[in-house]
């Protein structure tokens, strides 16, 4: 059974200078597109429930793109897809825009099942702001979490940017109070990567050195801990325990639906996404195809230890018929100061979290001559794994698909 739903909305009233996700701005294709979806999560979870009688989601997640640019009606449309098929103690996130969410968005996200919101403010400064394209003042977005919490939404998270080429201490310090005044109990705070799809690549934005994006992550760690909030995920952040459900299940390598173009799923042969273009998708031309995941050993490595959940050594070794630690001795005695075994998961502290890159580099090191595992990687095809990561919560994903809570 899959448990988990990942729903792409596409489209997008203005396209963000930092943004490489698949989107676009021609919101006259919304109603087309609106009827290929709706049939193809029909069909699936028709089939699904067929398959198995107590057939049910744990997670939902609507990212896009914007989802809140959609209309209530279109958003009810969308919604009365997964009526019927909501487990018992389910989470349903929304992604929003503070320039488009609207009290009578936020009635129809409540009446359908939504109890989770992600908000994607970026920061409070106006100047990066508009540096980034958002067409939202900190003002709107400080009415914005006022409206969610009106409306009864007591489960939300934040999305904040760092890593700015210019950004000081003192204006990280600040988007942090901002945040924290908020009261909520989620925040992404996610470095900005510079993609060359993105706007700002092509204008010539100049990238922030990997020192001071080293000490701008120690720096957000210890503020946030100090606050009462638990790191528990490379980006993300939470309070009372507050985890995202739904990507801590991808990042578990659990199974999820991937409805609309730009999305990917994962079911039993691995992960996949549809074909050609979002005009094939909408006319129907567009088929499912599985990616070739000819690493999927390391994908389980990487995302495992993005989280403090860590890397289940056992599942590992079972799944993949190798014994994880005689086969990384090297890599595990190098990074012991900063990865423990724990109740049969390996983990990374917060520092081993910060150098991931630098830990994964060695992991791959030491598996190119392993041939149980017939290991080819190599330190490009960990950049382009890993960069996809920070976009998508899933390794090897290209960048014209989404699983996750990044905008």
């Amino acid at each position: 059974m899959i448990p988990s739903a990942y729903v792409h909305i596409p489209f997008c009233e203005h396209i963000c200078t930092y943004c490489a996700f698949p989107r676009t701005a021609r919101l006259d294709w919304i109603d087309p597109w609106l009827v290929q979806i709706k049939q193809e999560i029909k069909a699936a979870l028709k089939k699904a429930r067929k398959d198995d009688p107590a057939f049910a989601l744990q997670t939902i997640y609507f990212g896009g793109g914007t989802p809140s640019i959609l209309s209530a009606g279109q958003l009810q449309e969308l919604m009365d897809c997964f009526q019927g098929y909501l487990a018992k103690d389910y989470e349903w996130t929304m992604e929003a825009n503070p320039e488009s969410l609207t009290q009578e968005k936020l009635q129809v996200f409540l009446q359908a099942g939504v109890n989770r919101l992600s908000i994607g403010i970026q920061t409070f400064d106006e100047s990066r702001l508009a540096r980034l394209g958002r067409h939202h003042s900190a003002k709107k977005a400080l009415e914005c979490i006022a409206l969610a919490k009106q409306a009864g939404f007591s489960n939300l998270s934040v999305d904040l940017m760092y890593g700015f080429y210019d950004q000081t201490p003192e204006q990280l310090q600040a988007d942090l109070d901002a945040f924290l005044k908020l009261d909520v109990s989620h925040l992404s705070i996610y470095s900005l990567i510079l993609e060359p799809d993105s706007l700002l690549a092509k204008r010539g934005e100049p990238e922030l050195d990997e020192q001071k994006s080293g000490e701008l992550f120690e720096w957000i760690e210890s503020r946030l801990q100090q606050a009462g909030y638990t790191h528990y995920e490379i980006s993300s952040y939470a309070k009372d325990k507050q985890y995202g459900l739904h990507n801590t299940l991808i990042w578990q390598d659990g199974l999820y639906y991937g409805f609309g173009y730009g999305a990917v799923g994962r079911d039993e042969q691995g992960l996949y996404h549809h074909s050609g273009s979002l005009k094939n998708y909408i006319e129907g031309k567009s088929e499912i195809e599985y990616e070739n995941d000819a690493n999927p050993w390391f994908d389980a490595i990487m995302t495992g230890l993005r989280t403090i959940f860590g890397l289940d050594l056992e599942a590992w070794n079972t799944k993949y018929q190798s014994n994880f630690v005689t086969r990384y001795p090297k890599t595990l005695a190098k990074y012991q100061d900063h990865l423990t075994i724990d109740a049969g998961c390996l983990k990374a502290d917060g520092k081993g979290m910060e150098i991931l890159d630098s830990i994964l580099v060695d992991f791959l090191i030491e598996d190119e001559n392993q041939s149980p595992l017939n290991s080819s990687l190599s330190r490009t095809s960990l950049q382009t794994g890993f960069q996809a990561a920070d976009l998508a919560m899933k390794p090897n994903q290209n960048k014209k698909s989404r699983t996750d809570s990044r905008k």
